[in-house]
């Protein structure tokens, strides 16, 4: 006679060391996962603050070179910074000999005052030099002892009209001053350099003045 055995099902239930070792793999995965999107957020925000920094730079730079403008165009016209107070004669502050047509003004540049330099005409072939405001020498160089010395080079912002120093800024802004005779009138092309907070951070602006020959 013969027996049938049936199969023995056993249920074998994970122990609780392996439920914890589950769990911690799915722990710490999160974590990777979690630690990933912390990190991405922070550089975002990095990148964001930067951008925005250099955004501010550029604009403080722009603002500085828009004061120089306003500041030549008051040496132009002979009066202090308030834009309406007349340099006294003999003045310690403004210009020794105030600004009139083309005198004094030369290539070189002597205390910002510049002449154009000849340009290449067809049908001669030569390398076009560069123009005045192109040349790194003039904006770097120092500021003249007082306002009676000639130093070859840029205004730096204030020195002639009593202006109050920009704050915040690397460095003072600066501009020269170009002479052009048009007829009955002078007209002065100024070009002018603002720095940011940043000294690598520069803006270039570029007015004219026009002035009736007197």
């Amino acid at each position: 006679m013969k027996q049938s055995t049936a199969p023995v099902r056993r249920s074998i239930k994970p122990s609780g060391s392996m439920q914890s070792g589950v769990s911690l793999v799915i722990v710490m995965i999160f974590l990777v996962i979690l630690s990933g999107l912390a990190i991405s957020a922070m550089q975002g925000s990095t990148f964001s603050a930067r951008v925005a920094g250099n955004e501010s730079d550029r604009t403080l730079a722009f603002q500085a070179a828009e004061a120089a403008l306003k500041d030549a165009e008051h040496d132009l016209s002979s009066v202090l910074a308030d834009g309406t107070t007349a340099c006294p004669i003999p003045s310690t502050v403004c210009r020794a000999e105030p600004i009139s047509r083309g005198d004094g003004f030369d290539t070189t540049c002597p205390n910002g005052r510049c002449i154009p330099v000849p340009r290449c005409t067809p049908p001669a072939t030569c390398t076009q030099p560069a123009h005045n405001w192109e040349i790194t020498a003039n904006w770097t160089n120092a500021a003249p002892a007082d306002n009676t010395v000639v130093v070859n080079g840029s205004v730096i912002y204030g020195f002639y009209t009593n202006a109050t120093p920009l704050p915040v800024v690397a460095q003072q802004p600066r501009y020269l001053i170009e002479y052009f005779k048009q007829g009955d009138f002078s007209v002065y092309r100024v070009t002018a350099v603002g720095y940011g907070a940043n000294s690598s951070t520069q803006a270039i602006l570029q007015s004219a003045v026009k002035a009736r020959q007197l």
